[in-house]
């Protein structure tokens, strides 16, 4: 929850933003680069913060004026949030993340392209792949059947009686 000084001063800044007392980017300038400022919004910010009768004669050294702006920052980002306002940081972060996608995806649209006029060019040669597997297959069916016939010498059974038909 934002605190009431932030509702105040913001609303003083934008009243005399609309009657020509200061320039917008005045205050915007300030938040961006911090610490110079219109002696007028500098005079606001003490005001609603508490710090107008501080004594130190540099106010941007003391600790009370740097914890003010940390939560007059903070109020602001929170206020910037609830208006769905991206910070400029984070966009530009984003928008990069997404230049980077975007030739990442083009890099590789590229490439799916490259690889389609291969294909169409030279299309594989389906008996050239399968070959291999057939072999392996038929390997496999050779020590298969010389085990069944190993199996039936040690039981006793022989291929013959096995082709025989049955006597009833």
């Amino acid at each position: 929850m934002m605190d009431h000084k932030f509702y105040q001063f913001w609303s003083d800044v934008v009243a005399q933003a609309v009657s020509g007392q200061i320039r917008p980017n005045e205050f915007t300038d300030w938040m961006r680069l911090g610490g110079d400022c219109p002696e007028q919004l500098m005079a606001m910010f003490k005001k609603y913060y508490g710090l107008e009768h501080h004594s130190t004669d540099n106010p941007l050294d003391s600790e009370l004026y740097k914890s003010a702006m940390a939560n007059f920052k903070k109020s602001m980002t929170d206020f910037y949030s609830m208006l769905d306002v991206v910070p400029k940081k984070d966009y530009l972060e984003l928008e990069k993340k997404y230049l980077a996608l975007q030739r990442k995806t083009e890099d590789l649209e590229a490439v799916i392209l490259q690889l389609k006029l291969l294909f169409k060019t030279h299309p594989p040669n389906v008996e050239e792949g399968i070959a291999p597997l057939n072999q392996m297959l038929k390997t496999q069916n050779e020590h298969f059947l010389k085990m069944m016939d190993s199996l039936a010498g040690f039981y006793g059974i022989s291929a013959e009686k096995k082709d025989e038909p049955e006597e009833k």
